[in-house]
């Protein structure tokens, strides 16, 4: 039976060889959403560096080949999650890839195993556990990067407010709506401050108001908070409006909302604590206590 190990991997590499060597060399239709995308000229993502897009390691060249023979319309991926921790859409499928060939591969090792232990094991449970091991794995990188979008958005969120209060000090010391934008943006420091100056200057090198950069940076990355006050900022560009106390409002509502989500967070973490706490307490109260109640027992 331990021959069955290397008889199972070689047939998952004939196997994923074989479906390799078909997809190659069939055309498969491309999605439409994914192509009128990709050929959108007015979409400020195509006026950024095309250094963004190089692939460089072999799982994401190859999640780069399954995309494009299958496309977005398949493979669904969480795009604006992907956009806002900057990874391409190749280098997410090409994880997904890894991850569901270590799943497949993984159940192989159980028959030898079983084997040196002195049992055996039939070929259709290693094999049923490769497929569910696989599309489980398949769904791992998801869950990670939902996970991690979760943490980065708030943290967009919170800069979010700093960047509000930056421009409304811009825009009382009398600068125009486009030059409070830039000027603000220039002042933060860190990841977030540097997307919405790439916004601000792939809006600029487009011929489109810096407003209209932010709106599309915020429906880009899922967060709402940037919308509203490029919203406000093309009420004061494009009427001449006073802004400032409904950005100052804007700011102190994020602030705001932003301690409530923190406190509420707080006190979750709180009560998760409870158990654990009150385990510890009940066991050392076992473990001092049991010995002088069997002293007194055995009296």
């Amino acid at each position: 039976m331990i021959a069955t190990a290397p008889a199972i991997l070689a047939g998952a590499v004939a196997g994923l060889g074989l479906t390799v060597a078909i997809a190659g060399a069939t055309r498969s239709r491309p999605d439409l959403t994914d192509l009128l995308r990709r050929t959108d000229a007015r979409r400020l993502e195509h006026a950024g560096p095309g250094a963004r897009a190089a692939q460089t390691s072999v799982l994401e060249r190859l999640g780069g080949r399954l995309l494009g023979q299958l496309g977005e319309g398949v493979i669904r991926l969480p795009r604006r999650d992907l956009e806002l921790l900057g990874r391409t859409p190749a280098r997410h499928v090409g994880e997904k890839l890894g991850f569901a060939l270590l799943g497949l591969l993984f159940p192989a090792l159980l028959p030898a195993v079983v084997a040196l232990g002195g049992g055996r094991l039939g070929l259709t449970v290693p094999a049923l556990a490769s497929i569910g091991l696989a599309a489980l794995a398949w769904l791992v990188p998801d869950a990670n990067v939902r996970e991690e979008a979760a943490v980065a958005r708030q943290e967009f969120r919170a800069a979010t407010a700093s960047y509000l209060e930056l421009v409304c000090l811009e825009r009382a010391a009398d600068a125009g709506p486009s030059e409070a934008l830039h000027k603000a943006a220039a002042i933060g420091e860190g990841w977030v401050f540097t997307r919405l100056r790439d916004a601000l200057r792939r809006a600029e090198l487009a011929g489109l108001p810096p407003w209209q950069g932010l709106r599309q940076l915020a429906d880009e990355l899922g967060v709402p908070e940037l919308a509203a006050p490029a919203d406000i900022i093309a009420v004061a560009g494009e009427e001449g409006a006073s802004v400032y106390t409904t950005l100052q409002a804007q700011a102190s509502g994020l602030r705001g909302a932003l301690m409530t989500e923190a406190q509420a967070q707080a006190n979750i973490a709180s009560e998760k604590m409870i158990i654990p706490v009150t385990a510890l307490v009940m066991l050392m109260a076992v473990y001092i206590g049991y010995p002088a109640i069997a002293r007194i027992m055995a009296a």
